[in-house]
């Protein structure tokens, strides 16, 4: 593994540590997400068989989000694999790191 690569992943172990150390923690009221686009966004309804619902909602329960950002997530990578968006490990690891950056700069205010 190159150094930059062993770099990130020390980083993300360290973050998931101190995420895991302070799960129960309540947020404080600077970082509480907002939703600003929320007026501008469109919805889509969506149906599914009882069992494919199922499916969606326990796979979200086991990753602790909302079935609709679950689902929202993967509409929006496809999107994106649709648009020709970079998908290689370097563009992987550059997003991972910003987003990392941002995280640790919200944390520190």
């Amino acid at each position: 593994m190159s150094g930059d690569a062993s770099m990130l992943h020390d980083l993300i172990d360290d973050e998931a540590e101190h995420a895991e150390a302070h799960r129960g923690d309540p947020i404080p009221a600077a970082l509480r997400g907002t939703r600003p686009n929320r007026l501008k966004s469109g919805m889509l309804s969506l149906r599914l068989n009882p069992d494919e619902l199922k499916a969606v909602q326990e796979l979200a329960r086991q990753r602790e989000v909302p079935a609709s950002a679950l689902v929202r997530g993967w509409i929006l990578q496809r999107l994106a694999d649709e648009e020709g968006a970079p998908t290689d490990t370097a563009a992987v690891v550059d997003r991972l790191e910003a987003d990392v950056r941002a995280l640790r700069r919200l944390v520190a205010s």
